[in-house]
């Protein structure tokens, strides 16, 4: 099989409505895809469901590695083969794919990605071409040393000025794309449209209604806490560690945390440190962490920065209580200002123990929460995305 053919077909089964033979079908192609599961899939699976039943055909260039989040995809897709980190080769094979399917626009995810299409051979053969930037740019730099964030900030900042458009998941990620993109140059940036990630609540209610077997959450006896995200600085989970620890023994609380990444080992000598190791458990990877999170009794956020926290997200769509740190950014925005859970801030144990307390002692009902999560429809986010890349669908 070549880098053009068609990896795979899945029948539609569930669009909304049949387009009529005489309607165009415009195409949009998607790129800059990880391996493996993530936030990124799961927020791509959805959009691109919601995309399809609006009568939109999708491209997804792909890496040839397992990208299980996708593989929960009902409806017709057409893959093909791009590997990102082979440059020369993904230039060659991103041409010939412009030629020959001709996709009405392009929607990129990476900045990997995005250099590709800005490459000068495309340049006569792209398409409409936004960039979605999934983080707040600047604070992530900022983990850099000065010279370095300086640099990538400039080199960053001349790449999104290329697009036709910039899409932030969050009203923070944007206003600190235009703050980013405001100095140093006089070219006019690109236009920049915020558009929050879709959630499908329905899907992932099935998925929580899983039989779940841990002891702690099968016969619960005492208030059990979760979290969920990679084990990285990034989440900060050290910080919930030392908040879960000024618990009072009263509470007499559990913590689970899904994920897996480099500090797991860092974690766990930190949770005997503070004596809290029997309570505590790093579950590792979950495929399904919607089935701990709709158990709990509270979800906490512990992150240092974010784009838009699509844990957090879930969690509100499941009915489940929240803390969250006002990190920059999207947690704010998510809990309506604090009106669908606490936000403190992001380097204080004491305020986030505080809140867990508060929240564990008089948790809002979960048809608010739920209520607060309509926001995230994937319909509604589809119908935003199909207007910015000027694709009119046929439904």
């Amino acid at each position: 099989m070549n880098a053009l053919s068609m990896a795979d077909h899945r029948a539609r089964t569930h669009s909304s409505a049949s387009p009529s033979p005489r309607a165009p079908r415009q195409r949009l192609a998607l790129i800059g895809f990880r391996q493996g599961s993530g936030g990124v899939g799961r927020v791509m699976t959805t959009l691109i469901e919601a995309l399809l039943d609006r009568g939109i055909d999708i491209d997804l260039l792909l890496p040839s590695a397992e990208h299980p989040d996708l593989s929960a995809l009902r409806g017709e897709v057409t893959r093909f083969v791009i590997d990102l980190d082979r440059l020369k080769q993904a230039e060659s094979t991103l041409l010939a794919y412009l030629r020959q399917r001709r996709p009405d626009a392009i929607l990129s995810n990476r900045d990997q990605s995005h250099r590709l299409l800005l490459r000068r051979t495309l340049a006569g053969e792209r398409p409409f071409t936004a960039f979605r930037v999934g983080t707040n740019v600047p604070e992530r730099l900022k983990r850099n040393s000065p010279w370095t964030a300086a640099w990538n900030g400039w080199r960053l900042a001349a790449l999104y000025r290329q697009a036709d458009l910039l899409i932030g998941n969050s009203s923070g990620v944007s206003a600190a794309l235009r703050r980013m993109l405001s100095r140093g140059s006089r070219q006019r940036p690109p236009r920049i449209e915020t558009i929050l990630n879709p959630v499908d609540a329905e899907a992932i209610a099935r998925l929580a209604s899983e039989p779940i077997l841990h002891p702690w959450l099968k016969q619960k006896t005492w208030p059990v806490i979760v979290s969920v995200g990679r084990l990285v600085r990034a989440k900060q989970f050290g910080l919930l560690l030392h908040a879960f620890a000024l618990l009072r023994p009263a509470l007499d609380a559990r913590l689970m945390i899904c994920g897996s990444g480099g500090q797991h080992d860092r974690l766990q000598a930190l949770a005997t440190r503070l004596g809290i190791a029997d309570r505590i458990e790093l579950l590792g990877y979950q495929s399904n962490p919607f089935r701990y999170v709709a158990a709990a009794d509270l979800f906490v956020c512990s992150s240092l920065f974010e784009g838009s926290s699509n844990a957090l997200i879930e969690a509100i769509a499941l009915g489940t209580p929240c803390v969250s740190t006002d990190c920059p950014s999207g947690a704010r925005e998510i809990l309506d200002d604090g009106r669908l859970g606490p936000l403190v801030p992001v380097d204080d144990p004491v305020a986030l123990a505080e809140a867990m307390r508060s929240v564990l002692e008089a948790p809002l009902p979960a048809e608010r929460l739920r209520a607060g999560a309509a926001r995230f429809d994937p319909k509604r986010s589809a119908a935003r995305y199909a207007e910015v890349l000027r694709l009119t669908g046929t439904d």
